[in-house]
């Protein structure tokens, strides 16, 4: 089966692009499955021309070979591109047969007015819609990422499907294992971490840090120790981490760093030994949340910090995850904090319903109060912390693995394609 992804920028470090990209990279993995991602345009800006690894067996293509220009149209210019956008981009993508499935992944760029024979359209929404277009209805299939949006939705088009995203690794399920042949086979790490290790090999093995809070704990300490090639969960000196992961964005703001900030700094005066990382690619609004910092006197308590490729570090280096933002559908950063035992704190936008079980604390929207008590309580409480951490990687588990994201997937494909797998 020969499938198309779209996007915008393949090189920008957005969720969709991370969401986009790790089903490619599993879907080309199957036997019969051949897979291609179109980008828009190029982004000369960005050092790399993609944002995250991508399978050498995908192949990647822009459909423009230049940077997105048409953003920049003002006036007239602008109506009229907006105009002719959709027969123009319609018309290139035609360029595209003997695919049998075509996916689109930017928000509104392509509508398949003109068809290629034999093709079927699947159309990705990354994000909350205010209101249904009739185009949609031009594609095959609409997939939301979140229940609240299939529920919105669903009575405006027959072909509505909910397929969350999934995560490429399970930490304890995946990466643990070989973690522990590696330090079992190892002559000169640390004797403590090694007697740990081979007192409990089969636990961790066997799953058990599931269900028994110190194996949990252990666990945790081993994929970390392997990670930042250290085991300083013990040092009083380190400082522990809640940490918020998300564009900088100025015109948007929808991740709501300056909310979190404010609401921050209501308590950190009473946890000195914490410290709040903001961590994401700056699109014009940290030099704002940098004056927010200075002037609220938190920058001893909250730094800012670039993008990282190793968000394995990042994860593994805090204690608690915290989310927020305004709007979201499925965010990729949510369900892998939760993938490495984090318990998480949001904001009840509605959406992210999907990523919590007893796992953390929702808060009432825009509830400051209750968002300072909901931090606090678990920044007093390590067994809380545990216990919810040990739930989260059971939810990232049942509910968000590669392996039961995929069948559904390959379900729709060949419901539409009637081309079994």
């Amino acid at each position: 089966m020969r499938i198309l992804f779209t996007l915008h920028n393949v090189a920008c470090k957005g969720g969709s692009e991370r969401v986009v990209i790790n089903l490619c990279n599993a879907l080309c993995e199957i036997k019969g499955y051949e897979i291609s991602i179109v980008s828009y345009y190029t982004d000369t800006s960005e050092k790399e021309p993609y944002a995250y690894p991508i399978n050498p067996k995908v192949s990647a293509s822009y459909l423009h070979n230049f940077d997105d220009i048409h953003k920049g149209y003002r006036g007239l210019k602008r109506i009229l591109w907006r105009w002719i956008k959709p027969l123009v981009i319609n018309y290139r993508m035609n360029r595209y047969k003997d695919y049998d499935i075509i996916i689109e992944s930017d928000f509104a760029f392509f509508y398949p007015r003109f068809r290629v024979k034999n093709t079927k359209y699947i159309k990705i929404v990354h994000s909350v819609i205010k209101k249904w277009k009739k185009k949609n209805n031009l594609f095959d299939c609409i997939v939301f990422l979140n229940e609240q949006e299939l529920l919105k939705w669903q009575k405006s088009s027959k072909h509505i499907v909910k397929i969350p995203n999934f995560i490429p690794i399970l930490p304890f399920e995946d990466t643990l294992p070989k973690v522990l042949e590696s330090f079992m086979k190892k002559d000169d790490i640390d004797s403590n971490l090694h007697a740990l290790i081979k007192s409990h090999y089969e636990d961790m093995l066997d799953k058990s840090f599931y269900n028994d809070t110190q194996r949990f704990i252990i666990a945790r300490s081993i994929l970390k120790a392997w990670k930042l090639q250290n085991l300083d969960s013990n040092n009083p000196h380190t400082k522990h981490k809640l940490i918020a992961v998300g564009r900088m964005d100025a015109v948007n703001n929808h991740k709501g760093f300056p909310r979190l900030i404010d609401a921050y700094s209501k308590i950190a005066h009473k946890f000195p030994s914490w410290q709040l990382e903001i961590i994401g690619q700056d699109q014009g609004q940290k030099a704002l949340l940098e004056k927010q910092i200075l002037d609220l006197q938190m920058k001893d308590y909250i730094l800012l910090k670039p993008f990282t490729s190793d968000m394995e570090s990042v994860y593994l280096n805090a204690d608690i995850f915290v989310m927020s933002s305004h709007t979201e559908s499925m965010p990729m950063v949510l369900i892998e904090a939760a993938s490495y035992g984090l318990p998480i704190v949001a904001y009840d936008i509605g959406t992210i319903r999907d990523c919590f079980h007893d796992n953390g604390i929702l808060v009432k929207d825009n509830d400051e109060k209750a968002f300072c008590k909901a931090l606090s309580t678990l920044m007093e409480n390590e067994e809380k912390r545990i216990i919810m951490g040990q739930n989260s990687i059971k939810l990232a588990k049942d509910t968000f693995s590669k392996e039961q994201v995929l069948k559904q997937w390959l379900e729709l494909f060949q419901s539409l394609t009637h081309i079994k797998s």
